[in-house]
């Protein structure tokens, strides 16, 4: 029996080792600005649904909304899409709620990672979630939150690339 996959990948990119996050996306072929890295798959649940999955698999997911993530539910789950790491100076963002696209062109053998900013987002009556980053970069924010989307310079520096309810929050905001 064929697995089921959720998500699709792009042929010029695998996944790999890290010494870091234990794997990661790699390009094996140069990728140009505007190309498609992934469209993102899986199960659409509820902040609070994704709350009450084991712990491996309650982190595993993407937010498409306010409340709701497009996500995994267990092991069998896991797929290449799922590798894919938070960098504090990404190659990668968002173009819609599913499609990943390279920011800028990407060479063969780099890393593909996005900002988690670029999709995170505090729900209401959820509690704050954050992370300790180990991105490396020299603009590493340290600790990585739901509510970096906020950061006016993250919103210049990623404008048209934040999934579409987030960029949609700011883009009304900076109209009023």
């Amino acid at each position: 029996m064929q697995r089921r996959t959720y998500s699709w990948m792009n042929p010029s990119v695998e996944v790999r080792e890290t010494l870091e996050t234990g794997r990661g996306i790699f390009a094996i072929k140069n990728i140009s600005k505007g190309d498609l890295i992934s469209v993102f798959g899986g199960y659409v649940i509820t902040r609070a649904e994704e709350l009450e999955l084991p712990d491996e698999f309650n982190d595993e997911g993407v937010q498409i909304s306010e409340d709701l993530i497009l996500g995994i539910k267990s092991e069998a789950d896991l797929e290449d899409a799922s590798y894919i790491n938070h960098s504090c100076n990404p190659n990668a963002g968002y173009n819609g709620q599913i499609f990943l696209v390279a920011m800028h062109d990407i060479k063969n053998g780099e890393e593909i990672t996005f900002d988690y900013a670029m999709c995170l987002y505090q729900s209401e009556n959820e509690k704050k979630y954050s992370f300790k980053c180990f991105c490396g970069a020299l603009n590493c924010r340290k600790i990585i939150t739901d509510n970096d989307w906020k950061i006016p310079e993250l919103q210049k520096k990623y404008d048209g690339y934040f999934q579409w309810f987030l960029q949609k929050r700011i883009n009304d905001k900076n109209d009023n």
